[in-house]
Formats: C-alpha cells, sequence, structure tokens
C-alpha cells in the first residue's frame, strides 16, 4: 500500500453561502406536567411563546451547527488517473487556513486500494468550494468506498479546532460511499 500526498486545486465557485443544519433543542415535560397542562389550559390559548413578553430562553435553539460539509460529486477519468471532484461547504464559523485528511480507498470488492494523505486548505468561511484531485494509476469504476481516517489537520487563525472529525457532514453524489 502506497501512502502518496496531493495538493488540491481549486474551483472557487460565486460567494455562495454554505447551508447548514439548524439543531432544534427543546426541554421535555413530564408526563404528568404536560396532562395537567393540557386539562386546566383554556381551548382558545395561544402559544406562550407567541406573547409579548415571553422568555426567550424557552425558544428552541435555531443556530447553525459548525460542521463542514463534503461530499462526493464527480469522478472522471483521465489519462490513466481518477480524477475526483469535491465540494466543501464551510460552515464553521472561520476561515480553513490548514485542512488535511488521510483517505483510505476501497475497490468495489472491499479490498484497500489506495492510503493517501490530502491538503484542502484554504477555504474561506461561509464559503462553497470546489476541489479537485488526480489519484495516479486508478480506475474510477473500480472505487467502491472512500475512508476518511483521520483529520490530520484542521485550522482557522485562531489555531486549531478541536474534534475535527466529529465537524466532518460526509456524503455523495455517486454510488461510491465516503464515511468516517
Amino acid at each position: 500500500m502506497s501512502r502518496r500526498t496531493f495538493q488540491w486545486h481549486s474551483l472557487c465557485l460565486s460567494s455562495l453561502r454554505a447551508l447548514s443544519v439548524g439543531i432544534a433543542l427543546s426541554l421535555p415535560l413530564s408526563a404528568a406536567a404536560e396532562s395537567d397542562a393540557a386539562e386546566n389550559a383554556p381551548a382558545n390559548a395561544a402559544d406562550p411563546s407567541e406573547q409579548p413578553g415571553a422568555d426567550e430562553t424557552n425558544r428552541p435553539d435555531t443556530g447553525s451547527a459548525k460542521r463542514l460539509g463534503i461530499e462526493l460529486n464527480k469522478l472522471e477519468q483521465a489519462d490513466g488517473s481518477c480524477r475526483v471532484y469535491l465540494v466543501f461547504e464551510n460552515a464553521l464559523g472561520t476561515k480553513l487556513e490548514a485542512l488535511q485528511f488521510e483517505l483510505i480507498l476501497f475497490d468495489t470488492d472491499g479490498f484497500i486500494k489506495d492510503h493517501v494523505t490530502l491538503d484542502a486548505a484554504p477555504i474561506d468561511s461561509d464559503k462553497t468550494s470546489v476541489k479537485r484531485f488526480d489519484l495516479a494509476e486508478t480506475q474510477c469504476e473500480r472505487v467502491g468506498r472512500i475512508l476518511v481516517n483521520d483529520v490530520l489537520a484542521m485550522a482557522g487563525p485562531e489555531g486549531a479546532l478541536p474534534d475535527p472529525i466529529s465537524r466532518l457532514d460526509l456524503s455523495s453524489k455517486l454510488d461510491v460511499d465516503v464515511f468516517k
């Protein structure tokens, strides 16, 4: 198994805001409190959170999750190499000055094909970017799955971001699974 390092080629898209999934949090009521509230509430009572002066702390958190979306968008054969296109959606709230991954490529039979290290920096904050890289001596139709084995570096202007692997939101538009 060989280990290779690739420099990503950036194909910048127009300034698109990264879409992020909001996480709604709510405080559950006990079953007894819920049934008491239902019995004692007038039939035409409005939602208390819609009343003037309602307590803001009882509303669900609709803030954005601090995530880095990575989508496998396209594989294309190019002169004996497999060209890989990934779409990055940076919703981390900071520019990424360092971003390096360790990937394990599996073939369509489930066997490890290759081990590569990829450098994807820089990626601006709240920006969608396309990065491409070539896998030498690889047939695209033989790529079965891609494992993000480790995030070797994920840092912004203030330094390294904690727990980088949990910040990844991986997806694929192809039959090739991308997972961590």
